[in-house]
């Protein structure tokens, strides 16, 4: 068991701690936000829950470009650290930067320009489609800053320096909390924006978060950050590598992001969709908060397999899989028991919306704590185990075929034809998850998920030449 080895537990923890914390601060800040919106004064706070959920699944999209970006480049970065080749990081994180600007130009464009087009796409009831576009045009404005503050939030990972984003996000989302209190419910002399009082908010908060964040990088020098000229040069045969890389992890993100919006579109045709909706949006936030401990054991478990993949030590890499799959299945077990009992608080602090769409939420949150264990497993051998080897196109490849071939399938054909309800629909997602973690399970126990291995120059010679002999074995 993973206990009984105290260099793998203890790192784990020590690096899984900070990351919780930090995506706990996040999901507090999102739940904070839900719960002042589900507390506006007006009658339409269900369709003001409902708009927030259309419009955060673009953010949400977004969001996941940006993780695609710096989880391609933390493979590198973490062998890289664990050579002792720092002085290449700042030029990798670079590409990064690059990647997500071009990114953010794109979708800030598309919301801001086009927001009636973008929440077109799920063909909402009129009763909230408004409030959805002039939420998303508002906050998309927040992107700009969140790029930066995100990129280098997520590569200092990789080099187990966590004070930093974590101490920034502490004060950004507290930021958040006041600006959003203040903007939406008009306090200080500043008029009552109502629910575009959260997008200012976020706004504001975010650029703090960005300013903050690179005033420490500068101060304490951290070999991620370098001249525009060192970090911009251009290099072929990394930018090379590096696409080949992200491109899969941006398709697969981005492809099973995009399940989201066909699962949104579904329910927004089911009776009473702003319940629905306004109870699903209650659920995810709930989710986000307590999902954070198997995010953190994922991310953690990554940084820690890219070290031990750098070492070359075959034996020590299969024992820390094993553990990483161990570690995830507790995480799991102590999510599910955490929100089976929060389905029975949680719902409650929306003070303002239906008892109905509360109750919904409640039931949906009860799913997925049930769910919560394979859930864990799965966010553990993509990002944890498989990813951390370079092994992106594998779990793009089973990502696409479980979720678009089965999943979205069988969700529009029994919402859609059959007039199924969101709990069945919901167990049907979660019931195709559980077939995701079998297949990547079985492809974890080999070792040719091991393609990416960087040489002492900092160079990447591909796969371990002693690995391939053993996968019979494995």
């Amino acid at each position: 068991m993973f206990f009984k080895n105290k260099v793998y537990t203890t790192s784990i923890i020590k690096l899984a701690i900070p990351v919780a914390l930090q995506n706990l601060i996040s999901a507090v800040l999102n739940i904070f936000d839900q719960i002042m919106v589900g507390g506006l004064p007006s009658p339409e706070v269900d369709s003001y829950l409902s708009a927030v959920l259309l419009a955060g699944q673009l953010v949400f999209v977004y969001q996941t470009i940006l993780f695609a970006t710096a989880n391609a480049v933390n493979i590198f970065v973490a062998q890289y650290a664990a050579k002792g080749e720092i002085k290449i990081i700042p030029q990798r994180v670079g590409v990064a930067l690059a990647v997500n600007g071009v990114a953010t130009v794109i979708v800030m464009v598309l919301c801001i320009a086009f927001p009636h087009m973008v929440i077109g796409l799920f063909n909402p009831k009129e009763i909230y489609r408004q409030y959805a576009e002039d939420f998303l045009a508002m906050v998309a404005w927040s992107f700009l800053p969140m790029f930066i503050s995100a990129t280098f939030g997520y590569v200092l990972r990789a080099l187990k320096r966590l004070t930093v984003p974590l101490i920034t996000s502490v004060i950004a989302v507290l930021a958040n909390i006041a600006l959003n209190y203040i903007f939406m419910y008009g306090k200080l002399g500043v008029p009552a924006y109502g629910l575009m009082g959260a997008a200012y908010g976020t706004i504001a908060s975010r650029a703090l978060e960005t300013v903050l964040i690179l005033i420490c990088l500068l101060w304490k020098k951290y070999p991620i950050f370098a001249r525009p000229k060192v970090m911009f040069k251009y290099d072929k045969v990394f930018t090379k590598q590096f696409f080949k890389v992200f491109l899969p992890i941006v398709l697969n993100e981005v492809c099973w992001a995009l399940s989201n919006f066909v699962y949104m579109f579904v329910y927004d045709k089911l009776p009473n969709s702003e319940v629905i909706l306004a109870a699903v949006n209650i659920t995810s936030t709930v989710d986000k908060v307590l999902s954070v401990i198997m995010m953190g054991v994922g991310a953690a478990a990554c940084v820690i397999m890219g070290h031990t993949i750098a070492s070359n030590d075959k034996q020590k890499l299969k024992k820390y899989a094993s553990y990483s799959i161990q570690f995830g299945i507790v995480s799991g077990v102590l999510v599910g028991i955490l929100t089976v009992i929060s389905a029975f608080v949680a719902p409650a602090m929306f003070t303002n919306a239906s008892q109905q769409a509360q109750e919904v939420a409640k039931n949906l949150i009860i799913i997925y704590g049930i769910t919560a264990v394979f859930r864990s497993l799965g966010y553990m051998l993509i990002v944890g185990i498989l990813r951390s080897g370079g092994d992106t196109t594998f779990t793009m490849v089973s990502e696409l075929l479980v979720v678009w071939l089965i999943s979205v399938p069988l969700v529009l054909l029994c919402g859609l034809k059959l007039g199924w309800d969101i709990y069945a629909l919901n167990w049907i997602i979660m019931a195709v998850e559980l077939l995701k973690v079998v297949i990547c399970y079985i492809r974890s126990r080999g070792t040719k998920w091991i393609k990416l291995v960087v040489d002492n120059n900092g160079e990447i010679v591909g796969q371990q030449q002693d690995t391939n002999s053993s996968d019979s074995q494995a």
